[in-house]
């Protein structure tokens, strides 16, 4: 989305105020386990459970769609590295990484950061049980999703005839029982509507180079998966009126995720449901020294590095996409309604 004078100097103001920015800065202590020039990770000084890391771009961005292409890729890219750590520190067997864009998915700051969470079986972390599945999307919106989705990410993945995108490719045969319907498609991953979702537009986003551990992930492939949801994302707030979504990805084995399998579920939220009872926790004050969970991570993410992989040149990627006609041909603006929610989360 492009950054105009007027959005850069609203973002400066916030940014005088905001508790995160502070931490950033040095201003406010923090239980930094890994930083380098453009993200940061601490320790949750609330934790749900042990190992609970908050994760943010420096810059500060009220949510996902004003990230700048380059620092989203950054940011999201480095996920797999930092997961990988967190579940040798605490000897895990998955992880979560949680997001709340806007404030009716449980954003409370203006400053764009994500969860991060180490999970085993028997953890008691129920937060994103997503098996009770009740509503079901109309077959028309379906079908308007599978064709904006496409659009929006071909327009911005496949314009250069030197870019990766040239086609769907092959479905590993790990996904070949995926049921639901395809919303998008391409060479790395695999967009489905499942038949029942926990919210209707509920979408489902599968990795095609990996089935269940998000620590194997390239850069670019982790970067990719994330891009993906965030143009799900604003498919859903375009097209289905959502007025926020939560992004929630598993990985690896735990009570809710008995598979394993590699999954980020994209949740379109309304003022009116009642998720944010079921995913969001009260902060606590944890009963361990948290400063010792802070160096037990901190002394194993000297291993991650940001090293952009060596490919052909492609086109600038945008993580907004332009306004999409929808239904009778009504042009929806994603940039008006995102300032609304910027709006509603800063009266918060």
């Amino acid at each position: 989305m492009n950054l105009t004078p007027e959005i850069k100097a609203q973002f400066a103001e916030q940014k005088k105020q905001c508790i995160f920015c502070k931490l950033i800065s040095g201003e406010i202590k923090a239980k930094k386990v890994y930083e380098d020039e453009g993200v940061l990770s601490m320790v949750d000084i609330h934790p749900v459970k042990k190992g609970h890391l908050t994760y943010m771009l420096k810059e500060h961005y009220p949510i996902m769609p004003y990230i700048p292409a380059d620092e989203f890729k950054h940011l999201f890219g480095l996920i797999p590295q930092l997961c990988g750590v967190l579940k040798k520190s605490m000897v895990a067997t998955g992880t979560n990484v949680f997001i709340a864009n806007g404030g009716p998915a449980g954003q409370q700051a203006p400053h764009f950061l994500m969860h991060i969470f180490p999970r085993e079986e028997g953890d008691g972390f129920y937060n994103f049980w997503l098996n009770k599945r009740k509503e079901s999307l109309a077959d028309d919106k379906v079908k308007m999703l599978a064709n904006n989705l496409p659009i929006m990410m071909n327009n911005h993945f496949g314009r250069n005839p030197n870019s990766w995108h040239v086609g769907k490719g092959n479905i590993p045969n790990y996904l070949a029982d995926l049921s639901g319907t395809t919303v998008y498609e391409d060479e790395k991953v695999v967009c489905i509507v499942p038949e029942k979702g926990v919210t209707p537009g509920h979408i489902e986003i599968y990795s095609k180079t990996e089935e269940k551990y998000v620590e194997n992930l390239s850069i670019e492939d982790a970067s990719h998966l994330f891009f993906t949801a965030s143009f799900a994302a604003t498919a859903v707030f375009e097209g289905l009126g959502a007025q926020a979504t939560n992004i929630i990805l598993k990985s690896g084995e735990s009570d809710d995720n008995p598979t394993g399998e590699l999954c980020v579920h994209v949740i379109p939220r309304y003022h009116e449901d009642e998720l944010n009872k079921t995913f969001l926790w009260e902060p606590k004050q944890p009963s361990y020294d948290l400063d010792g969970i802070m160096k037990q991570i901190k002394d194993k993410t000297w291993t991650i590095k940001y090293v952009e992989e060596k490919e052909t040149k492609k086109p600038e990627l945008e993580v907004s996409p332009a306004p999409v006609k929808i239904g009778g041909g009504k042009t929806t603006s994603a940039e008006e309604e995102i300032r609304k929610a910027i709006k509603e989360i800063q009266e918060e």
